[in-house]
């Protein structure tokens, strides 16, 4: 588990966000191979295996199968998904269920007046999505992560904003005019938000260094304790001691169950996979270890996700791969297919979970998988599933529907185009790539973030004069990356011990400035040859 996050981009520190061919044969994962396992939600019972029988074609065999038709492949299973609305062309949208209405959410809008907004919210109306000016949101850059409550008088949205150098906790609600920012906290992010008795609570974290703490987004606030990180030893590879309290377990995902306990999933001291548990009534909380994931990193643009499970204390635990919080504690379960690795996911009111894996959508309701057939084989991008039991999916350049306690008003059947291509590479959902560190397989120092107004040769003069005759930096790679739209200046470095110096001279010298060291490796748009000993640029 250690390090399998540490490639994720440098759009992360700006915005929080966020496949390809056919899916695997599903398989139930605790019961009988894929012959014969159940069929998914929505397909047709299996009436029986054809071919294999030494009877098959015989002459005169009352009811004989003939080798002709044996052949002949079977039809798909038909998918109990109804197109309901087209998505606008060229943008990826995240579904976002509240009571009264089916909202999505998108980043870089072109309207039909050809304005681009950079962030809004959209609603499902006879068949349309609609995207009014009252639901956009202000600012730029911000990705909006979950949106909660009765549309259209009461919702509450959280958000990772952009100071331009680190992501920003952005908390709105809806007011007559539009949304209305309630909390901005630069350099942290929301880890997930949850219902605890009459309260809504989320969890910030920080995007690079910073203090992790609750947030009460509505009702009385709830009173719980972080564990703080041990003092005697260093944490996260950090040697010399922070100006802020570090915490046990710095959270990328937060949830409860039914019952009220509220989980925190993470990255412990030692950089594992850890789970901060907060039973009912008690404000401290137990640290437990999470049994190995998968090796390598999870899946570009996998969600990490905490959200209640079937029993009153039971949760799923998301991240690439799944685990269930049972008993008090988390047990991996097998993938939807072989090998498959879980980009999202969203539970019903009964617990089942639904999930994307591979661009196949799956169900696991009880001890085992089952895959769910989408209209004509599209490819699933996003799930979601309302508190009447509607699941909601995006894919194929459409939104889809099953179930729920009532009808939307979709479009007229026929009109809606199903995309066969398959959909837009998701974009990253994590707000910040891993901190740099000694056991960092790429060190980069982020020196500076471009402007919007900044030109493409820009020569970066504040900084080559800080550089200026320091030669000790001449194994430093500087560059110019391009990552989520954003472009900086970094520089590769080959040791932790030479980042670290880095860094602290451009603090020093560059007024204003706040380098980072992280562990990635963007693309790089730009080499930017610095003669170190005159500080000028090569050309």
């Amino acid at each position: 588990m250690s390090g399998r996050r540490a490639w994720w981009g440098l759009g992360g520190l700006v915005m929080a966000m966020a496949g390809c061919g056919p899916a695997p044969a599903p398989r139930a994962a605790d019961g009988p191979g894929a012959a014969d396992a159940a069929p998914g939600p929505g397909a047709p019972g299996r009436a029986g295996a054809a071919g294999g029988s030494s009877t098959a074609g015989a002459s005169g065999a009352s009811g004989a199968v003939t080798a002709d038709e044996a052949a002949k492949p079977a039809p798909p299973p038909k998918s109990a998904f109804t197109p309901v609305a087209q998505v606008p062309a060229e943008i990826d949208v995240r579904l976002h269920p509240v009571e009264g209405a089916l909202l999505v959410s998108t980043t870089n809008l072109l309207t039909p007046e050809g304005e681009q907004i950079a962030a809004a919210v959209g609603v499902l109306k006879d068949g349309t999505i609609e995207f009014p000016k009252r639901l956009r949101l202000p600012g730029w850059g911000a990705a909006v992560i979950g949106v909660y409550g009765r549309y259209p008088d009461q919702l509450d949205l959280i958000a990772t904003g952009t100071t331009g150098r680190t992501g920003v906790a952005e908390h709105h609600v809806l007011g007559a005019q539009g949304w209305v920012q309630r909390a901005s906290d630069p350099g942290l992010w929301f880890t997930g938000v949850a219902r605890m008795g009459s309260s809504l609570v989320g969890l910030v974290g920080p995007t690079m260094m910073g203090v992790s703490r609750f947030i009460t987004l509505r009702g009385p606030k709830v009173g719980l304790t972080i564990t703080p990180a041990p003092r005697k030893e260093p944490c996260r590879g950090w040697e010399a001691p922070l100006p802020y309290p570090e915490v046990e377990v710095r959270p990328q995902a937060f949830g409860a169950t039914r019952d009220g306990t509220a989980l925190s999933y993470g990255l412990d001291c030692d950089v594992e996979s850890a789970l901060e548990v907060w039973k009912p009534g008690e404000r401290r909380a137990t640290i437990m270890p999470v049994p190995a994931l998968s090796e390598g990193q999870s899946p570009d643009g996998a969600r990490a996700l905490i959200l209640p499970g079937p029993g009153e204390g039971e949760a799923w635990i998301v991240d690439g791969d799944v685990l269930r919080y049972q008993g008090g504690e988390p047990k991996k379960i097998d993938p939807p297919a072989n090998g498959a690795r879980v980009l999202t996911a969203s539970a019903a009111p009964d617990g089942t979970l639904w999930a994307i894996a591979d661009g196949a959508l799956f169900a696991r309701k009880g001890e085992a998988w089952e895959q769910a057939p989408l209209p004509d084989g599209v490819k699933a991008q996003d799930v979601a599933v309302g508190s009447d039991g509607a699941v909601w999916v995006a894919a194929g350049g459409a939104i889809l529907k099953h179930g729920g306690g009532s009808e939307a008003a979709g479009a007229a059947p026929g009109t809606i185009q199903l995309q066969q291509a398959p959909p837009p590479k998701p974009k990253p959902s994590r707000p910040f790539p891993e901190p740099g560190g000694p056991k960092c397989p790429q060190n980069l120092v982020v020196l500076y973030t471009f402007s919007k107004t900044a030109p493409d040769d820009y020569d970066f003069p504040l900084t080559r004069k800080a550089l200026k005759g320091r030669t000790e930096f001449s194994q430093a790679r500087f560059v110019v990356t391009r990552d989520m739209g954003q472009r900086f200046l970094a520089a590769f470095v080959p040791s932790w011990d030479l980042a670290k110096e880095l860094e602290e001279r451009i603090k020093t010298d560059v007024q204003g400035s706040t380098p980072q060291i992280v562990c990635a490796e963007p693309e790089v748009v730009r080499e930017l040859k610095l003669d170190l000993k005159t500080g000028e640029v090569a050309r």
